[in-house]
């Protein structure tokens, strides 16, 4: 029998942004998260979960 399971990782890391606000520095974080200039390492990991997804024979 096969059965799909979902791993799911919760990673984190530090950066910093100079900004005149903390609203600033969030969005500027963003930008250079969706732009890939701030990039998670994998070794940096908080959790990982193991989740059994539904299958058709359930």
């Amino acid at each position: 029998m096969k059965f799909e399971i979902l791993i799911e990782e919760t990673i984190s890391d530090t950066f910093y942004v100079d900004a005149e606000t903390r609203e600033e520095a969030l969005s500027m974080a963003r930008q250079k998260y969706q732009h890939g200039d701030f990039i998670l390492e994998p070794g940096h990991l908080l959790d990982v979960k193991f989740i059994p997804l539904a299958t058709d024979e359930e």
